[in-house]
């Protein structure tokens, strides 16, 4: 291979930055589970190639020399322009609900009553929610949610109300878990134990846990919203097929464009001059910021990929070149974690253990697809902001130093004082558990106002 610069861009100290990138999977979840077997009998150098093929240097050359680089989100070689891109992006719905509603929508004959489907023994749970018996878990946890707001107490606060809300929160409890609606629908109620209330946990979003858990919502014009959250939204399994890749890819560069315009207002002081003001405010917001749930972790894996971004940039053709190997081998590293954190939780299962059991290895799971999703991220964010072809070279210099500051500090700012509860495994899912609920209700109860207003 040969070292290659960008056009207008003598800082470029990389030898084919974007071939790495496109071996990347587009699925967090595919790159964890789908290459277990190449993380287990290959060198853990195949990760990047188990899913994915590289671009050609020669494919590369052309278009580095024409000022271009390779987008993983987009899949495809652009020419960064951030207002242009800012713009068109700000006239989106920011919660996405064009595309992430349009995913969500029941089939109208589904909808209507709970008839057909497959042949149970007892349809009450299916009538009260008004699904088919058939009906797959989304379409379950929707109808959940239709019912309740609309015979919430704090909405109809007559008698037949409260008993139809109990009576959908029963059926959910059951419809919701997978191993109680098997029982239900062999042998109907007659098989379920009287006391239920061990699952109505299940009545929680899942990507409301997870957000709450990794404070991602503290993160929000840091890290946006993580895939694991996105993908709940879509149907909850990372595989659906009915949800286009295209549309995630465009959840993924909406998720991008913001960042980068969030991270360009944040570092705009640095490079107007009042470097020691900008600095003053970073340190500020990162106290803050380490001292939410997992908010440490977060922090450092985000200073982490500033730092090494913006060197790949601005400095030397070694600095560059070992800061993309450390960059590549955090995700390897996440990988074999999350890995290793499958494989016990599945010995675990066979073994006989209880759902408790099996927490920390989720956890552990669930966080280092979290660093692969930050980190792949982070680096696209940055990459975004320090090639915009909308500002001049010097500015773009200037961004790349101030990232790199801002890096360094939050590389290293940790929690002033360390709670051993809140490190403990259990404590911290049902604090976020806690949370997600009190979160749920509160949206119910906007939707319901919403829904009022509508009908008004």
């Amino acid at each position: 291979q040969q070292t290659t610069m960008a056009a207008g861009d003598p800082a470029e100290p990389l030898l084919d930055p974007e071939e790495e990138e496109l071996r990347r999977p587009r699925s967090l979840c595919g790159q964890i589970f789908g290459c277990l077997v190449c993380l287990a009998f290959i060198p853990v150098a195949c990760l990047g190639l188990c899913c994915c093929a590289g671009a050609s240097a020669a494919d590369s050359a052309v278009n580095k020399a024409r000022g271009r680089r390779w987008d993983r989100t987009q899949n495809k070689w652009v020419i960064d322009r951030l207002e242009e891109e800012a713009a068109e992006v700000e006239k989106l719905p920011k919660d996405d609900e064009d595309i992430l509603k349009a995913s969500n929508e029941d089939e109208p004959a589904a909808a209507a009553a709970g008839g057909g489907g497959a042949a149970v023994k007892d349809t009450e749970y299916y009538d009260v929610l008004g699904v088919p018996t058939d009906a797959p878990e989304p379409k379950i946890k929707k109808a959940y949610y239709i019912q309740a707001r609309k015979w919430h107490p704090d909405k109809n606060q007559s008698e037949e109300a409260k008993v139809k809300f109990q009576a959908i929160g029963e059926a959910y409890q059951v419809l919701g878990d997978e191993k109680l609606r098997a029982v239900y629908d062999r042998e109907g109620k007659d098989g379920l134990s009287g006391d239920k209330t061990e699952v109505a946990m299940e009545q929680i979003d899942p990507s409301l846990i997870f957000t709450f858990l990794f404070g991602n919502d503290s993160f929000d014009d840091i890290i946006g919203r993580l895939q694991l959250v996105t993908q709940t939204l879509v149907g909850g399994s990372p595989e659906a097929e009915n949800f286009p890749k295209k549309q995630m890819m465009e959840l993924e560069r909406r998720r991008v464009v913001r960042l980068a315009v969030a991270l360009r207002n944040r570092i705009q002081l640095f490079v107007d001059g009042d470097e020691d003001g900008a600095k003053a405010q970073w340190t500020s917001k990162g106290e803050e910021l380490v001292e939410v749930r997992y908010g440490e972790q977060i922090l450092n894996t985000v200073g982490t990929m500033y730092k090494l971004v913006s060197t790949e940039v601005i400095g030397s053709w070694s600095e560059g070149m070992d800061a993309k190997a450390q960059a590549m081998g955090m995700q390897i590293d996440a990988a074999k974690n999350a890995a290793v954190a499958a494989q016990t939780q599945q010995k675990a299962a066979q073994e006989g253990g209880t759902e408790e059991d099996a927490l920390p290895s989720m956890i552990e799971i669930m966080w280092n697809i979290t660093v692969i999703d930050i980190s792949s991220t982070i680096r696209e964010v940055v990459m975004k902001v320090l090639k915009d072809q909308s500002v001049s070279s010097d500015v773009r210099k200037k961004r790349a130093k101030a990232v790199q500051e801002l890096g360094t500090i939050w590389e290293g700012q940790k929690k002033k004082v360390t709670d051993g509860k809140e490190q403990n495994v259990r404590n911290m899912y049902m604090s976020a558990t806690n949370a997600a609920m009190e979160a749920t209700l509160e949206k119910m109860k906007k939707e319901e106002a919403k829904q009022a207003t509508n009908l008004d």
